[in-house]
């Protein structure tokens, strides 16, 4: 009686373990590598997973990273239905996989639109993670153009911007992505990355993500966040704000999060763990 008790314990225990490595919901799966404290890593628009690797290398030893990949970016197969309203999919099923791997309170690391995604679920389930951790990401995107800006306002341009994205042939959609990695990035390798993610990540999801992320304004869904929120935002001497400008505008942007902890990382662009990877590691190690 013992030993069989003692097998169907080892059952559950295998079982539990394979909730985290098995889900594959119709936006999103999930690949879990190493032990210890739960950590969920969210990449950004038309972005790899492979954009954590160094992260990843870094934290397994001492923790059990939960890596996303989002179908339909950087050559992943695209989902069988493409959801009206896509970062909220996105968001519901995070909290999904959430209760799915019966995590208990993940810290959850987002970078770019991946922080969004990460501030939508904190607010959206507060107990359901331990802490926010958002990547060169503001609540309301567009406040980068316009600190007054309303998603009622961006929202013609967004639609109009989606509208581009699509009508574009290829070469013109690629010379646009470099033009734009230039800026997010510093070495030519990660410029190069940039560009092929883009080029096979699906044409019709980014240009839909792309109007949803510019028009979606977070700032009011700050204060249901519970877990602490840390942001890390890149300044770099090339960009055409002035370090106590970027700050103040994203002093202003979490004013509604009560939890929230901004800090800033010179000489990086917005892919702060390429430019400035020791730094970047520095900063998790020393929120985790």
């Amino acid at each position: 009686m013992v030993k069989r008790l003692v097998c169907l314990w080892i059952l559950l225990l295998c079982s539990t373990g394979l909730h985290a490595t098995e889900f594959d919901s119709n936006t999103v799966s999930v690949r879990v590598v190493g032990s210890g404290h739960d950590i969920i890593l969210v990449n950004g628009l038309a972005s790899a997973p492979e954009v954590w690797d160094t992260t990843v290398d870094q934290l397994q030893s001492r923790y059990r990273v939960h890596i996303v990949t989002i179908k339909g970016f950087a050559g992943s197969k695209a989902p069988s239905s493409v959801p009206e309203h896509y970062l909220d999919a996105l968001r519901d099923d995070l909290l999904g996989y959430i209760e799915h791997a019966r995590l208990d309170s993940p810290s959850l690391i987002g970078h770019s639109m991946g922080g969004l995604l990460a501030l939508m679920v904190g607010s959206a389930n507060p107990d359901a993670v331990s802490k926010v951790v958002v990547v060169d990401a503001l609540p309301f995107f567009s406040l980068l153009f316009n600190a007054q800006a309303t998603s009622a306002q961006v929202a013609p341009f967004a639609m109009s911007l989606e509208q581009q994205f699509l009508a574009m042939s290829a070469t013109e959609y690629e010379a646009y992505v470099r033009q734009a990695a230039g800026v997010m990035v510093k070495s030519t390798e990660g410029v190069e990355k940039i560009v092929t993610w883009a080029n096979t990540t699906n044409r019709a999801i980014y240009a839909q993500l792309s109007r949803e992320v510019i028009a979606y304004d977070a700032r009011n869904l700050l204060g249901q966040i519970t877990a602490p929120v840390y942001v890390l935002f890149a300044y770099d001497q090339t960009m055409p704000i002035t370090a106590e400008k970027l700050a103040s505008l994203y002093q202003s942007a979490y004013a509604q999060a009560s939890t929230a902890n901004l800090m800033q990382i010179d000489d990086a662009y917005h892919f702060i763990m390429w430019d400035q990877p020791e730094g970047f590691l520095a900063f998790l190690e020393g929120v985790l």
